[in-house]
């Protein structure tokens, strides 16, 4: 069977990591298919059962990759007579005669509690996502075949925006896969964790909302509270709006770290996670399955990735006042008294949930 994949848009952070994943798993456990992955730059090695088709063209520039979702792609995909279209980048070519399955993974059209403005130069961005590839993306799942999301929430979210029948859009959960180490260490007891050390891993992007977590820390150090250490994953200066703040000492920028590092962290430090828009909330799902202690946006998503676990603690996102006192809480030992592990995320095969993806791509599957 061959099956083309389409994700020309990835090229970096989340986006890049799922085709990664996908491809990687691919590689390592699907020989009996014949897969072509059309790319808009040189991002994956071609292997035997593998073609990497690149049209940097498409990508150079927005004009052109309107072009091709309108226009021109239908054709040019066609021509390469897959048996089935897996277009991994939320919307499908109009006029695509075959076929063919979406992967919606952009939250921004389906979430309802933040509208971005098209006036104000930092939202503008993520108001084209919103209010105008919205309906790209709404027309795309309407077309689609078979429809695939990372959670339950978007799921709900997509039939009820666009109408489908619920049985087109599919919920499968990603997996979560612990570095061998730090699953070792991961069932053996607590040497020491910290109290007053926490920890948010997140790239510059303005939903992430950094500015909550140093308001908060504004109001601990206003307090009289000083004995505390908050690390970005970020350089400074990444996120030019966060310069208005004071540069606290207690708030360090640590840049890119490696997973090992990140998993670490997860186990020692407490979890900050304050976006308020995920699809899939990552740094929860991954601290959850290693007996992390977290505090996270009181946002749907947060509480199907953390359903149940009992290490975990909420606050509005645009009230950093009570991230301020959940913090106060777990730096005087008055939140997570004991840590304990949680496997629920935690994918028995690696790449196992991309296994259910290729069983629908394939039809071995009718979910």
């Amino acid at each position: 069977m061959r099956i083309v994949v389409n994700d020309i848009a990835a090229s970096k952070t989340g986006a890049l990591s799922i085709l990664r994943d996908f491809y990687n798993y691919v590689a390592g456990y699907d020989k009996g298919n014949e897969w072509v992955f059309v790319l808009g730059d040189t991002l994956l090695e071609e292997r035997d059962n593998i073609r990497v088709l690149v049209r940097d063209d498409v990508k150079s520039s927005r004009k052109n990759r309107l072009m091709f979702d309108l226009h021109t792609g239908a054709r040019y995909l066609e021509n390469l007579k897959p048996d089935v279209l897996f277009s991994m980048q939320n919307t499908l070519p109009r006029g695509y005669r075959g076929r063919q399955v979406l992967y919606v993974h952009q939250p921004l059209p389906y979430q309802t509690w933040k509208s971005f403005s098209l006036f104000k130069p930092e939202e503008r961005e993520y108001a084209v996502y919103q209010k105008l590839i919205g309906r790209m993306i709404d027309l795309s799942v309407k077309r689609a075949d078979k429809v695939i999301v990372q959670t339950e929430w978007m799921r709900k979210a997509v039939i009820d925006k666009t109408g489908v029948a619920g049985d087109k859009v599919i919920g499968i959960l990603p997996d979560i896969i612990i570095p061998d180490r730090q699953r070792d260490w991961a069932s053996a007891v607590y040497e020491k964790q910290d109290r007053n050390r926490f920890f948010y891993p997140a790239g510059e992007i303005l939903y992430k909302n950094h500015a909550c977590i140093l308001e908060a820390a504004g109001l601990l150090i206003n307090r009289g509270i000083t004995d505390f250490e908050v690390a970005f994953t970020l350089n400074k200066g990444d996120i030019p709006s966060l310069g208005r703040y004071p540069e606290y000492e207690q708030v360090r920028y640590i840049g890119r770290i490696p997973r090992d590092e990140v998993f670490e962290r997860y186990r020692r430090e407490i979890l900050l996670f304050p976006s308020y828009i995920e699809t899939f909330g990552y740094p929860p799902a991954e601290a959850r399955a290693v007996g992390g202690r977290i505090l996270a946006s009181d946002c749907p998503f947060c509480h199907e990735v953390l359903n149940g676990y009992e290490q975990a603690a909420y606050f509005d996102p645009f009230k950093p006042e009570e991230l301020a006192n959940l913090m106060e809480k777990a730096i005087k030992k008055e939140l997570f008294f004991k840590a304990a592990t949680d496997d629920r995320y935690v994918g028995s095969v690696p790449g196992s949930s991309w296994e259910k993806v290729i069983r629908i791509l394939t039809k071995q599957d009718s979910i």
